[in-house]
């Protein structure tokens, strides 16, 4: 599953992720292109938030 889709399956919007990260909207727009960019920290934050392990977070871009 890609980032993108477990955002969209949880149903959050760029805006309330980045704000639940502390971070930009476009700052978290480049996390769903580049996954290699997420840290550990947001990883968990992230896997917690769409309810999926931080190993799907790592690697959604390679998972269909």
């Amino acid at each position: 599953m890609k980032l993108e889709e477990a955002r969209k399956a949880a149903r959050y919007s760029k805006a309330a992720v980045a704000g639940v990260l502390g971070i930009s909207w476009p700052t978290y727009h480049k996390m769903e292109r580049n996954p290699e960019t997420i840290t550990i920290e947001d990883a968990k934050k992230l896997a917690e938030l769409f309810g999926v392990s931080v190993s799907e977070i790592f690697f959604a871009h390679d998972c269909n």
